[in-house]
């Protein structure tokens, strides 16, 4: 093995540490939750929530799979060194940040429903036991995703140096875009916390027992 290849490896090795791995977490969630819905296994309160529960499945979903791509691209160019790889991943981790953003939006609108597990505990956690609903958290992603959707226009109103990345810039452990950063593992963390609950929102369990009452259910 050349010295080069040792070193591509030695590289690949210390990208793959610092930007985890989501392929433990379902990336099929849409398609769960439609076949749920088909098979009425998803109790819907009122046309509103479960649309508000479709949206976030969905926006979890493509969080987890452009953080995926953004990884593979990311390593690919870290091994091979061709620069479509690297503008790829740049990509995919935008849009990754944003859906994480929007994903986020969607959670707060479902826990101001009200929505309780079957023991009448609360679905979703309160942001003191659930990270990414924290503010600090949320305007780090915001400030993130609103710098990446202004970037074309503070470039072409000569806001920004001439000097600066046309897009955000992927290190070994973070993504920054001028002053602003996000680790990697922050945002593996935050889409992990995401998926555990859009996850339920999408599985298809099959339950025997007594038809509960109207009114009982109050999930979605």
């Amino acid at each position: 093995m050349s010295g080069k290849s040792s070193d591509n490896q030695e590289a690949v090795d210390r990208l793959e540490q610092q930007m985890p791995s989501l392929n433990h977490l379902e990336g099929s969630l849409r398609g769960k939750r439609e076949l749920g819905k088909l098979l009425g296994a998803h109790a819907q309160p009122s046309g509103r929530g479960g649309q508000i529960a479709d949206g976030y499945v969905r926006l979890v979903e493509k969080a987890v799979l452009e953080y995926q791509e953004a990884r593979t691209k990311h390593i690919a160019f870290t091994a091979n060194g061709f620069l479509d790889d690297l503008h790829r991943a740049q990509d995919h981790f935008e849009s990754c940040v944003q859906s994480v953003h929007r994903a986020i939006l969607y959670l707060e609108r479902l826990r101001s429903l009200g929505y309780r597990k079957a023991d009448g505990e609360s679905f979703i956690p309160r942001p003191r036991d659930l990270e990414v609903l924290r503010d600090h958290v949320k305007t780090r992603v915001r400030e993130m995703r609103d710098a990446a959707e202004h970037l074309d226009n503070d470039i072409l109103d000569g806001k920004l140096s001439e000097s600066t990345t046309v897009g955000i810039h992927l290190g070994w452990d973070k993504a920054s875009l001028g002053e602003l950063q996000l680790s990697f593992a922050d945002v593996a963390r935050w889409i992990e916390q995401l998926h555990e609950l859009a996850a339920p929102l999408s599985r298809v369990h099959l339950v025997t027992g007594p038809i509960p009452e109207a009114g009982e259910r109050n999930d979605v």
